[in-house]
């Protein structure tokens, strides 16, 4: 063959590659997409999944399965997504214990930051909420700590998942305050929250969405805020900063991801419809209600964020001599 004709076959490959490709990207989505959730269905992850699965349905015009994987403090799922086909069919919708996996546990079936690609950071809640059993002899911030003071190692209180925010949320406060409490781990907000509406544990630190309905219905009893400023779902609550309890400050996320290596032309089109969805006035009205500020970082901003995000959880597990293996 000779080098012209072997250039023109190259260069017919690479039409023929290009042209592939290119119809490979309008044919997306040609079958349902997954957003696996690793949280059970009903707590505040699955909300934020559901609506941004629905209006990603509706703009793609194809379905959007939502499949809860909850366990191991979201590590379940997130593996499941992690060793998935990268092929922009299946999506991670998570919360920051994403990056306080990566920053506690030094054994995850997966690499946080090489195993996904980091599509945007969804929104972000105002700090956790501090919410007890009305039973509860403590009406507020000061008589909590008495309490606990009084008995140490006796109170509870509920989380996620070793590891994860609302875990944290619990040791910064019981760093803050010289306080013992006993952490009991659930396998996702939900189930703790069940059992602290049934008296089973006695407090929770967990997100506004989580705890403004039972708390405005009368089934628990709202304490503090962990965050810079009053959620706007429980305005009436002061921050542990405006009590002069310092250093506690916690807050939550969601991010999107996809499997690394996942085709980039099928991702910019989720991420896309993602991104337009958050300018919208009535998600952006229902994720306010739901606790969090949309954000919709761009893919490096969210994935400096993840940097930065690790880096802090492990400065922070550091300083209460914390690790989780």
């Amino acid at each position: 063959m000779t080098l012209a004709r072997s250039a023109g076959c190259a260069l017919t490959i690479a039409a023929l590659a290009l042209t592939a490709g290119s119809a490979y990207a309008q044919d997306f989505p040609s079958r349902p997409i997954r957003f696996v959730v690793p949280w059970p269905a009903g707590g505040p992850p699955d909300a934020v999944g559901r609506l941004i699965g629905q209006r990603i349905g509706d703009a793609l015009k194809q379905q959007v399965v939502i499949d809860n994987r909850p366990g191991a403090n979201s590590i379940i799922g997130s593996e499941l997504v992690a060793k998935s086909a990268p092929d922009g069919y299946t999506y991670l919708i998570t919360t920051g214990s994403h990056t306080t996996n990566a920053a506690l546990n030094s054994k995850l079936p997966y690499d946080t930051l090489k195993d996904f690609v980091a599509l945007t950071q969804i929104g972000e809640s105002a700090g956790m909420v501090i919410g007890v059993y009305p039973a509860l002899p403590a009406k507020n911030v000061q008589e909590l700590v008495a309490l606990a003071k009084a008995k140490p190692g006796q109170l509870t209180f509920g989380s996620a998942g070793n590891g994860n925010t609302l875990h944290l949320a619990g040791e910064l406060f019981k760093a803050a305050t010289g306080t013992s409490i006993t952490h009991v781990p659930y396998k996702g907000a939900a189930p703790a929250l069940t059992d602290l509406l049934g008296g089973h544990i006695d407090m929770m630190f967990a997100s506004p969405l989580s705890m403004a309905p039972p708390i405005q219905q009368g089934r628990l009893r709202g304490i503090a805020q962990m965050g810079q400023k009053r959620a706007t779902v429980l305005p009436d609550l002061p921050t542990l900063d405006e009590l002069n309890i310092h250093g506690a400050q916690i807050g939550g996320w969601y991010g999107l991801y996809a499997p690394a290596k996942s085709p980039k032309q099928n991702t910019d089109r989720v991420l896309g419809e993602v991104l337009k969805a958050l300018k919208e006035p009535d998600v952006r009205e229902k994720i306010n209600n739901l606790g969090a500020e949309p954000t919709g970082l761009s893919p490096e901003e969210f994935r400096q964020f993840l940097v930065a995000d690790i880096d802090k959880y492990k400065k922070l597990a550091h300083r209460i001599n914390l690790k989780i293996e």
